[in-house]
């Protein structure tokens, strides 16, 4: 017999249940109902996320994720207060290496001015009363609302209070195909809807293709692996991050107390081969991994956006010694002894453009036939959520 459902929504990650919430606040009369292919919510990036409570320091002021990291922040803080998950407000402190690094902390403190975002410069004094282990040259930035948040507590939360409100959820249900524009097949068999809304976060663009959307757009995924500290509670007690690396998109090694305050210092961020490719022999594919392939060969060729120097960089940071090394710049003493265990691995799939030969640096969303389809749901994604969801539901749906 075929399910219906006035909505259907691919994905039981953090963006799929924010989305699901929306819409029971919106229609609580409409039928909602979430699939995903694993056996629970949360299994890959939402899962696997680093639980940085960003406040939206770097992103372009014109930007959705700098609106959306702005106003999704307090509202997963507030969400997390509420229902007594816990949160570690540690804040952050982001310093500079050298005189030319100096520059793009000042560049980038008056970017988080413009977005919004509650923090201070503070010179090399200020920077040692907020952070003694941290260290600068010249100026830093302060950011007090950055914190620490339990990714999959909230996760859980959320898919406790929709399957209470009487959304249904069906697991270990993969999406096959799009047969009509109202209804698609999947591993359990069909399911009619109204609106289908894609939330199949590394295979949303894959799902948007089925419909008929996106054909110009690679995905290329990056593993990431935090090394931790032996001790609980470790001597950083804030995030302390570098000045970002404009060309490459990413973040790059920084230490992060979590929401219990176990420290960890990365993470790497390698091409791997496939979507799910968490280990060596792991989630292989093969018509994924001749894709990926393609695409990185091409990549390290042309090395566009510094993608072979990025790749050749990875390969030392494969190692705890050379991960150690990495992160010298940010504190005045490390001793490679205490970081010991390596964290379990996460992917952070980024949208290449094919005809732009560029990476899509921010939220992509596509409407199509009876159907809403969030293609890249870049970091800060989890800490955007909430704020990213109302704006889905208000403007799509």
């Amino acid at each position: 017999m075929q399910l219906k459902t006035d909505y259907l929504i691919v994905g039981a990650g953090i963006i799929g249940l924010t989305i699901a919430r929306e819409l029971c606040d919106k229609y609580p009369d409409r039928s909602i109902l979430v699939i995903d292919k694993e056996d629970w919510i949360a299994r890959h990036a939402s899962g696997r996320n680093s639980g940085v409570l960003h406040a939206g320091l770097y992103y372009a002021t014109d930007s959705l994720r700098a609106k959306f990291c702005v106003a999704g922040s307090k509202m997963l803080r507030d969400y997390s207060l509420k229902n007594k998950i816990p949160l570690n407000q540690c804040g952050k402190v982001v310093v500079a290496a050298n005189d030319s690094e100096t520059t793009q902390i000042k560049e980038l403190y008056q970017r988080a001015i413009a977005n919004g975002v509650n923090c201070s410069l503070v010179d090399e004094k200020e920077l040692s009363e907020i952070e003694p282990t941290a260290k600068t040259c010249g100026y830093a930035i302060y950011s007090p609302d950055t914190a620490s948040f339990h990714a999959l507590a909230i996760c859980s939360e959320l898919q406790r209070e929709l399957a209470h409100a009487g959304v249904k959820f069906m697991f270990k249900t993969a999406y096959i195909e799009n047969i009509n524009g109202n209804c698609i097949k999947t591993s359990q068999g069909e399911i009619e809807y109204m609106t289908l809304i894609n939330c199949a976060g590394m295979y949303a663009d894959k799902i948007a293709t089925d419909f008929g959307l996106i054909e110009d757009y690679v995905l290329i995924p990056f593993k990431g692996v935090f090394l931790y500290c032996n001790d609980l509670i470790g001597n950083y007690k804030r995030h302390i991050y570098p000045v970002p690396d404009a060309k490459i998109k990413l973040l790059g090694v920084h230490f992060s107390p979590e929401y219990d305050g176990k420290i960890k210092v990365g993470p790497t961020a390698v091409p791997c081969l496939a979507r799910e490719n968490y280990s060596w022999l792991e989630n292989w594919r093969f018509n994924e991994m001749r894709e990926v392939l393609a695409t990185e060969f091409k990549l390290l060729w042309s090395n566009k956006f510094n993608f072979r120097d990025l790749a050749f960089a990875e390969l030392k940071k494969q190692t705890k010694k050379g991960l150690i090394k990495y992160s010298t710049n940010l504190v005045k003493n490390i001793k490679q002894f205490e970081f010991t265990d390596w964290g379990t691995p996460g992917i952070q799939p980024r949208l290449y453009n094919l005809k732009k030969q560029e990476i899509m640096d921010d939220f992509l969303i596509e409407r199509g036939l009876n159907s809403v389809h969030i293609i890249n749901s870049v970091s800060p994604a989890y800490t955007a959520s909430f704020a990213f969801a109302k704006h889905v539901v208000e403007n799509y749906l």
